[in-house]
C-alpha cells in the first residue's frame, strides 16, 4: 500500500496531463476539457445536463449582437453555462423534469450571457439592457415551445411538450445553417418572409424554399427519434 501523501504513478501522470492540456488549450478547449472530466465523474442520478447543449445554444444563438459574433461563441457561453450548473447542482429546486430544469439553466445561461457582452463591450451595468436581454431569452424559450404546443393542449401535454422543446431544439441544430436561420428568424423573431429574404440575403422565393425544407427535415427528424 502506498503511503498517504503519494499517489500512484498513474494518478500522477493523469494529474500532469491535465495541467499540460489546461495550461497549453485554449480557454474553449479548457472548458470542453473541464466538462468532459465532471460526467466522467457524475453520479447517475444528476440530470442529464448535455442533453440540454442544442437548446441553451439555440436561444443563445440569437441573442448576440452582430458586432460581436466574430468575438462572442455560443458554444463557449454554452458550456460555462453548464460547469455552473454541476457547481451549482445543489442549489436546484425542482424535481428534475424538463420544464423546471430548462428554466433553472436559463437563468444561469442570461447571468452568463450578460456577463460575456458586458465584458466585450467594456461597458457599466445597465439593468434595462439585461432585463430587455433576459425577456428576449425568454420569448425565445416560448417561441420553440409555440412550435409544438397547440393552444387546447391540456396541462399533461404542455409538460410533455416542454420535454419535446429540448428535442426539437437539437433537430433543428443539425439543419443545415440556412434552413435553421430561416426558422429561427421566423418562429423566435416573428421575422416576415421580406426581412428573411433580407436578412439571408435572397429572394422571398428562396427564404420560403428554405422555410419549407426545414421543417420537413425537422418532421422527418423527430418522426425518426419517436419509432427509434
Amino acid at each position: 500500500m502506498l503511503p498517504d501523501n503519494h499517489t500512484s504513478p498513474a494518478a500522477d501522470t493523469k494529474t500532469r496531463e491535465s495541467r499540460r492540456i489546461i495550461c497549453s488549450a485554449t480557454p474553449d478547449r479548457v472548458l470542453t476539457y473541464l466538462w468532459h472530466r465532471l460526467m466522467d465523474s457524475t453520479p447517475s442520478s444528476l440530470p442529464d445536463l448535455d442533453s440540454y447543449r442544442p437548446y441553451l445554444k439555440l436561444l443563445v444563438r440569437g441573442q448576440i449582437p452582430p458586432s460581436m459574433q466574430s468575438r462572442l461563441d455560443a458554444s463557449d457561453i454554452v458550456q460555462e453555462t453548464l460547469l455552473e450548473a454541476y457547481r451549482k447542482r445543489q442549489q436546484f429546486q425542482g424535481d428534475g423534469n424538463a420544464g423546471q430544469l430548462a428554466s433553472w439553466l436559463r437563468q444561469l445561461l442570461s447571468c452568463n450571457l450578460i456577463d460575456a457582452i458586458r465584458t466585450q463591450q467594456r461597458a457599466q451595468r445597465d439593468v434595462r439592457r439585461e432585463q430587455n436581454l433576459r425577456q428576449s431569452l425568454e420569448e425565445s424559450a416560448q417561441g420553440l415551445e409555440n412550435m409544438l404546443i397547440a393552444d387546447d393542449s391540456s396541462p399533461s401535454q404542455k409538460v410533455d411538450n416542454q420535454f419535446q422543446a429540448i428535442r426539437l431544439a437539437a433537430a433543428i441544430e443539425q439543419l443545415p445553417s440556412t434552413q435553421r436561420d430561416a426558422i429561427l428568424l421566423r418562429y423566435f423573431q416573428r421575422a416576415s418572409l421580406e426581412q428573411i429574404a433580407e436578412q439571408l440575403q435572397t429572394t422571398k422565393t428562396a427564404a420560403a424554399g428554405l422555410l419549407k425544407r426545414g421543417l420537413t427535415k425537422l418532421r422527418e427528424r423527430l418522426q425518426e427519434d419517436t419509432s427509434a
